[in-house]
């Protein structure tokens, strides 16, 4: 070991066998359809990677958007930086190496302001579209059976035949219609039309409203910094049970299954926060290695294999790693004598940079030369580095 240098921890188990919840979110549904094990690996936050802290800013500000519609009229900044200072007080607790904290300094001036524009571009919107405080109709006016459709911010909705559970930002009773409304900081159109997954998420929302209430006439919204109208008729109502219906066949509740059976490693795996457990992802990974596209990456930027030691020894302006990785490739990372590693070693580095131009003439390809992320310089730092067990 070189003196004063970081032994890394020991690369976590593969996951090998995930139980299926008895309930699934709608918030979660159309990750649980791309890929199954994303939604069932049953790990707890800090068992899994950092979060890009691009991510993590837009989860302050959808929380700092739930708490402005709940709360009404408030300083908008000073509710963002109560969020603010919990979410980094948690970040701190659960990734303390991940350089997550500060997340003004992790995130990059550029994003920073991106994301404060979004937080007051919608809490102008929300101005502009503030409606009547609505009630639900009078007690007398239901009859002497107790409502099952709850409403309010964040109530529980919970449809037990459908394992279906919940909690929409917003549900309305305004005359015979119930409103349903889901608040997003950020982008909630594609192309003029309603966001798909976004839309997905309020069709489940709708679904279980009228197995609730049969008959119900149910409208959607999506409200960020303007208040959008999802359809919702006879297509997405047979759309979504048709979906609905075949994951639940395919999952009964209460079942164990082998992770490899329900992970489906592709494009989505670079932002997954347990792809160094997915057994998928371990091993297709190394095939799209050695691929080429002109779309865009062919890959994560992440690289295992075994260690051999410091690229040039006697040159101390050169802190490159040498890696025989798993495609056979040798592979170069730069910043990672900051860690310790045996010789023959094997090592795992997730959320690295390309340290090469990236695309080559119009190609991409997965980089042979990687550096260890700075959050200054990238709004990122490395998710992991793990050591083989002894």
């Amino acid at each position: 070991m070189t003196p004063g240098s970081a032994r890394p921890p020991v690369v976590p188990e593969l996951l090998t066998t995930v139980r299926i919840p008895e309930r699934f979110s709608p918030s979660g549904f159309h990750a649980l359809e791309r890929c199954p094990l994303s939604q069932l690996h049953g790990l707890g936050e800090a068992e899994r990677l950092p979060p890009n802290p691009a991510a993590l800013l837009g989860t302050v500000l959808h929380e700092t958007v739930a708490r402005l519609a709940r709360a009404g009229p408030h300083d908008v900044t000073e509710v963002f930086n109560e969020v603010l200072q919990t979410t980094e007080e948690a970040a701190r607790m659960l990734w303390p190496q991940a350089g997550l904290v500060p997340l003004r300094r992790a995130v990059g001036r550029t994003v920073w302001r991106k994301g404060q524009a979004r937080l007051l571009a919608w809490a102008s919107g929300a101005a502009r579209h503030a409606s009547p405080s609505r009630r639900a109709p009078p007690r007398d006016l239901l009859g002497d059976r107790d409502p099952r459709i709850p409403t309010g911010r964040e109530r529980r909705l919970e449809v037990p035949e459908l394992r279906l559970t919940g909690r929409p930002d917003l549900i309305e009773r305004i005359g015979a219609e119930v409103h349903v409304t889901d608040l997003k900081s950020g982008v909630t159109t594609r192309g003029g039309r309603p966001s798909l997954p976004l839309s997905q998420q309020l069709w489940l929302y709708a679904t279980m409203l009228e197995t609730l209430e049969p008959g119900l006439r149910v409208r959607l919204w999506l409200h960020g910094s303007d208040r959008v109208e999802v359809p919702w008729g006879e297509p997405e109502r047979a759309d979504t049970r048709a979906r609905l219906e075949d994951l639940l066949v395919r999952f009964p509740s209460g079942r164990p299954v082998e992770a490899a059976a329900v992970a489906v490693p592709g494009p989505h795996c670079g932002a997954c926060p347990v792809r160094h457990r997915c057994p998928g992802y371990r091993s297709r990974a190394v095939s799209w290695w050695g691929q080429t596209s002109v779309e865009g990456p062919v890959a994560p930027y992440d690289v295992w294999g075994e260690v051999r030691g410091r690229h040039s020894p006697a040159d101390p302006t050169d802190d490159r790693t040498a890696l025989r990785d798993e495609a056979g490739r040798t592979v170069l990372i730069s910043g990672a004598a900051r860690w310790s590693f045996l010789p023959g070693e094997r090592a795992w580095f997730f959320g690295l940079r390309p340290d090469e131009t990236m695309p080559m003439h119009g190609k991409w390809v997965h980089p042979r030369s990687f550096r260890i992320p700075h959050v200054d310089v990238d709004g990122v730092g490395i998710q992991g580095v793990y050591r083989s067990r002894q």
